[in-house]
Formats: C-alpha cells, structure tokens, sequence
C-alpha cells in the first residue's frame, strides 16, 4: 500500500514506495532534484514516451500523474537534465494539452534553461495577461529581466511582484541589494523592516537592519540601530557581530549627540547609549578572555569605548 506525506522519508524510501516520496517531497516543500528523478523516473520509467503502458502507471489518478512528471520535470532542469525534462513536459502535454497554463508555464521553465530568455519572457506575458496577478510569472519575468541586467525594468518587475505579494522575505531581500546598489540606504532599511517583520526572531536580520540605521545615521535611526542590535544580541548572545555592531551604534548615538550640542536634552538616552556599551564590551572580553586571540586593535576598541561611557 502506497502512502503519503504522513510517513517519514526513510520509511518510504526502505519500502521503495516511489509514489509516496513524491507526494513527500511535494508535501514538504523538500529541494531535492535528484531524488525526485530517481524514483520519478522508477515510478513512471525511463523512457517517459512509454510510460502510459506501466502498470503503475494506469493506477495513478490524473492530477497524481500530473503531479508526478511536472516534479520530474523541474527537477530535471534543476540538474540539467534537459532530455528528460523535455520528454516529461511532452507527456504533460499530452495530458492537458498546449494551451493550458500549467504547460505554458513547464515550457518557459524549460525555455529559460536552454536560455532561449525572450521566448521564456513572452510566454511570461502572455500569462501575466491574462491573469495579472500570476505570481510565478511575475517573480519569473523579473529574474529573466536581472539576468538581462536591465536592472531598471528588473526593478520595476520586483517592485510589481512585491506589492501583490509583500509576505516574500525572498524578494524584500533581493530589494534590499538593488537599494544596496544604488546607495538607496533608506529603501534597503525599509525592505529589511518588512523582513524582520516576517522573521522576528532571525538575530542576522535585526543585526542587518541595524547596520542600515547606522549607515543613515541620525539620532532616531541611531536610536533604533542600537535597539536592533540589541534584540540581535538577545536572540544571539554569542553573535560576535552584533557585539561589535551594538558598540559601534551606541558610540555612534554619543558621537551625534555630543556633534549637535544636544547632549542636555538627551542624557537619558545618552546614558542607556553608556549602558549598552558597557555591556557589549563586557561580552567581548568575556569571548576573548583567556584565548589570547584579542587583537590590539580590539582592545583599542574597548578602551576608547569605555573612555566615551565616562566622560
């Protein structure tokens, strides 16, 4: 009896269910193209030409066998495969025909592999016509537009895709490089804000967020840089960077308050700037102590720090 997603990979994979590591795999969102070929390719056979006449095969419901050689075919062209992944797309083909959307959308897959990008492209936009929100074309159009390096229209593209799928912390980060390349620092900070909100307790991206305060600067951005690295710190308390990185903005926060002449109307946050940097330092030293491993650089570091803390 073949089962599914409710059994684990090793249990299928000892009983040789092929049908069930499939639907596992598909299930769990697993990336794994070779195995998803191996036992694809043992379910339905090699010769995928022939595999109407297996007697598997004919068991298999439609949408299963469907299922079944669209995952073959993209994980053939996950290994370059294009053989396999052209015969498994000319039996989904002839399942469904070539008009249908899960066809066009298999053929601009392999289209793109063979690097034939515009005929990709323009079975893209085909499909975005007809249903504009179609977000695998969407996130497909702008990928072939970044290869192209035409970074404006590839902007766009990731911009489009963004506003009707704003949970993709995947595309915000992308975003975030294209702001990073442009030296749009406040648009790179906006997209992390949007990512920290889908992954509150990812300590590198509170960490990266706050760098892009501190490279900003001004009070509140230093304000917010150093509260980031801390929750950084509080997820992470062996985070060596955000170590560094709550010094460096709790500094900073002094270095701009003592610069603006502000520092009367400030003192509160002032002092919690102090608080910070004592703490930060005292996690250092405690990494560093006794592995004779702390540069003189460091220890410059952590002098002139605690020198700002008293002054």
């Amino acid at each position: 009896m073949m089962m599914g997603p409710e059994e684990d990979l090793p249990t299928l994979l000892k009983r040789s269910d092929h049908l069930g590591v499939l639907r596992y795999v598909r299930a769990h969102k697993i990336r794994d193209p070779e195995l998803v070929v191996e036992h694809g390719t043992l379910l339905l056979g090699t010769d995928l030409s022939k595999c109407k006449g297996s007697f598997l095969y004919s068991k298999l419901e439609e949408n299963e066998r469907l299922g079944a050689l669209e995952q073959i075919c993209i994980a053939a062209l996950d290994i370059h495969e294009s053989e396999l992944a052209a015969k498994a797309l000319d039996e989904i083909m002839a399942c469904v025909g070539n008009g249908s959307r899960r066809f066009r959308r298999l053929l601009g897959l392999c289209l793109e592999s063979s690097n034939d990008l515009s005929g990709a492209a323009e079975i893209y936009n085909d499909l975005l016509r007809e249903n504009p929100s179609n977000m695998f074309c969407l996130k497909r159009k702008y990928c072939i537009l970044r290869t192209l390096h035409k970074d404006e229209e590839a902007r766009e593209a990731l911009n489009d895709y963004l506003e009707k799928n704003g949970s993709d912390v995947g595309a915000w980060a992308e975003m975030a490089k294209f702001c990073a390349e442009v030296g749009d620092c406040t648009g790179a900070a906006f997209c992390y804000e949007e990512i920290v909100l889908a992954c509150p307790l990812d300590s590198d991206v509170h960490c990266t967020l706050a760098e892009w305060y501190v490279t900003i600067g001004g009070k509140e951005n230093l304000k917010l840089a150093r509260k980031h690295m801390a929750q950084s710190l509080e997820l992470n308390p062996n985070n060596l960077r955000a170590m560094y990185g709550l010094l460096n903005a709790a500094n900073a926060y002094i270095q701009e308050v003592e610069t603006k002449k502000s520092k009367k109307d400030d003192s509160n946050d002032v002092d919690v700037a102090k608080e910070l940097i004592k703490y930060a330092s005292e996690k250092l030293s405690k990494v560093y102590k006794g592995t004779g491993k702390t540069s003189v650089t460091v220890q410059n570091v952590l002098k002139q720090m605690t020198l700002q803390t008293e002054a």
